[in-house]
Order: structure tokens, then sequence, then C-alpha cells
């Protein structure tokens, strides 16, 4: 038997360090976002508006998605 066949679903789960490591990342990457939007629009209440609303979307999307590490299952 190869390991693939032997492989039980505990082996296929990501660890836990890295789920947090992906996590981080994707939060990361919304902040620097923002920031970009915020810096972009001069810090007025209009950018500051769509800086909001991106890391709500953002944060719907990568929760939803599966994409972020640490809600892998």
């Amino acid at each position: 038997m190869t390991d693939a066949e032997t492989a039980t679903p505990a082996d296929d789960q990501p660890s836990r360090r890295s789920q947090w490591l992906k996590g981080c990342g994707c939060v990361g990457g919304l902040l620097v976002m923002a920031l970009g939007i915020l810096v972009i629009g001069g810090f007025d209440t209009a950018s500051w508006a769509s800086a909001i609303i991106a890391l709500v979307i953002g944060v719907l999307v990568f929760a939803l998605s599966g994409v972020n590490g640490i809600w892998e299952k």
C-alpha cells in the first residue's frame, strides 16, 4: 500500500501554526490595503468610509471563502 492509500484525514489538515501565519497574512494584507486607501484619499471622510467598507468586505470574503487559514478544517 502507498502512503496515499493509508493516509488519514488528520494527515491532510494544515498545522495550527501554518493556519495562524496564513490568517495573519490575510489580516496584514487587508490592513495594508486600508492604509493605502487612506493615504491615496488624503485621510478625508470619504477615504475613511472606503477603507472601512473594504475591510468589512475583505473580512467577509476571507471568512466565508475558507481562504483564511484560521478557519480551515
